[in-house]
């Protein structure tokens, strides 16, 4: 990570991706962020919103993780909802750039999505709900994910999401949690590609640069 200017008068945060590289290979180390970041305290709706920006040759790829909040039980690990692992002490919300290679209807280019795990998630992994819209490399987006907590019991959980203004996620029946001590705790503050083969490593190094990071309650 390095401090760069944003090109609008102001710095922002600076992620190198090294080409031929995911997140933990070839080597087991982290190839890019991935931060689990503490709230200071545990909160039942919640919002993060940042401005984005991708270098401007990008190479898509099939896709990688882009930051955003997540809840654990106390004692759990914070990586527990993420990686594959169980949902039922926790969950994430990231998001994501998806491309073509790794799913077709990501296409022409790459699409935008929430990355999910939750209870009832639909496989081992996180599932992805789509935005139906491509970031722009070279171009600043601004992105805002909002979480409301269900009620345990009930699908009555908020799931809200917008780029540049734009509401492209809108569910109102969420299922985030199955006991009450999960709430929303922490930033996870992920960006890396992948992905856990290197089918899903870039060609070339590349930056992603994130700006503007508000952390509110709607």
């Amino acid at each position: 990570m390095s401090i760069v200017s944003d090109g609008r008068g102001g710095k922002a945060v600076r992620t190198v991706l090294r080409a031929g590289t995911t997140h933990s290979l070839p080597t087991k180390t982290d190839n890019g962020n991935n931060l689990f970041i503490a709230l200071p305290g545990s909160y039942d709706e919640a919002c993060m919103s940042y401005d984005i920006r991708f270098d401007r040759d990008f190479d898509w790829s099939l896709g990688g993780k882009l930051p955003g909040l997540e809840g654990v039980a106390p004692g759990t690990s914070l990586a527990a909802p993420t990686g594959g692992n169980n949902t039922d002490k926790g969950w994430s919300g990231r998001l994501m750039w998806l491309g073509p290679k790794a799913y077709k209807w990501a296409g022409p280019l790459n699409m935008a999505v929430s990355y999910m795990y939750h209870p009832g998630q639909a496989g081992t992994y996180g599932d992805n709900v789509r935005w139906n819209t491509a970031f722009v490399a070279g171009q600043w987006h601004t992105v805002k994910q909002c979480h409301s907590m269900n009620t345990v019991g009930k699908a009555d959980g908020v799931l809200r999401a917008w780029i540049d203004g734009k509401l492209v996620v809108d569910d109102t029946s969420y299922v985030y949690r199955v006991r009450n001590d999960v709430h929303i705790s922490h930033i996870v503050f992920s960006i890396f590609r992948g992905g856990n083969t290197l089918d899903w490593a870039g060609s070339r190094d590349n930056f992603i640069d994130i700006d503007n990071i508000a952390i509110t309650s709607s």
